[in-house]
């Protein structure tokens, strides 16, 4: 019993959805309409009274008149296509697939070969391409893919080879393609000036490290012995040039000159005086009186 009841549960429904799309033909929008072209038939919706506003110059618009679907960019002159839209090669099978709101593309269209493979996959937005991209070889295997942005590339363009395997990836924005800028090898000039910079630097180091050397106590030890060798080469030297400076009186300068003695020559001279004095009184013999 309880399965009877939800096979009339569905069929009730059926018959509430059948009921809500029939129409009255007076109150209908679009009607369906044929279109036989030499090498294929399309079968489409168009609206039944002429549609009053300003259309769109950037939008394409397709409509009907005199037995021919016509596009027109911004604008048209005739019954715009309302509703789905099929069209079929001679041999009934599927050529394009789409829905028209108003004249303009809407949502997924689809292209296929004669033969029925699927050849293109585009998306459309306010009749204009907004969405994924796809193109197909004739042997079903996948070429491109993309995204479009309002008619314009955006993101990864991918195509492919013969065999469906990735050949190139291009990068878009706005429709103009992004191309990298390659980065330019340096030069051999500027890499020689930055080492004959960096050299100066080794060279302060290089000071640096010869210094402490020198400071060294063996170091400093045989920079004192080269320096009293080089004080006692010096000193006679010194001692003329204060000797002749002493000897240029400017007062006097026929005056004789004292020289000054060392320390040891007046020692010599003091002994050299005492012996002298001391010799007459050895040799002077004593008065002997009787």
């Amino acid at each position: 019993m309880k399965f009877s009841h939800i096979i009339l549960f569905i069929l009730g429904l059926q018959s509430l959805c059948f009921s809500q799309r029939f129409v009255e033909p007076d109150r209908m929008k679009s009607f369906n309409v044929t279109v036989n072209y030499p090498e294929y038939t399309v079968k489409t919706q168009m609206l039944k009274d002429p549609k009053k506003f300003t259309p769109n110059v950037d939008l394409t618009y397709h409509w009907y008149t005199s037995q021919k679907i016509i596009e027109t960019k911004g604008g048209f002159d005739g019954k715009l296509l309302h509703g789905y839209y099929k069209s079929f090669y001679l041999n009934d099978q599927l050529f394009e697939s789409g829905e028209f709101r108003y004249g303009i593309k809407k949502g997924e269209w689809k292209n296929w070969y004669t033969d029925g493979k699927i050849k293109e996959i585009t998306n459309w937005k306010n009749g204009k391409k907004t969405g994924k991209y796809a193109l197909y070889s004739n042997f079903g295997v996948i070429m491109a893919t993309g995204t479009f942005k309002k008619d314009l590339l955006t993101g990864n363009f991918k195509t492919y080879d013969t065999f469906g395997k990735l050949s190139s990836v291009r990068k878009y924005k706005k429709g103009k393609e992004i191309i990298k800028e390659e980065k330019v090898k340096k030069e051999k000039k500027p890499k020689e000036q930055k080492e004959n910079s960096a050299e100066p630097k080794k060279e302060k180091e290089k000071g640096k490290i010869r210094n402490k050397e020198i400071t060294s106590p063996e170091n400093k030890a045989s920079d004192d012995t080269t320096n009293i060798k080089k004080a006692n080469t010096k000193k006679p030297n010194a001692s003329k040039s204060k000797s002749d400076k002493k000897q240029s009186n400017p007062s006097n300068p026929n005056a004789p000159v004292k020289e000054k003695k060392s320390f040891g020559e007046k020692l010599k001279s003091l002994f050299k005086g005492t012996s002298k004095k001391e010799e007459p009184k050895t040799d002077k013999k004593p008065n002997i009186t009787i």
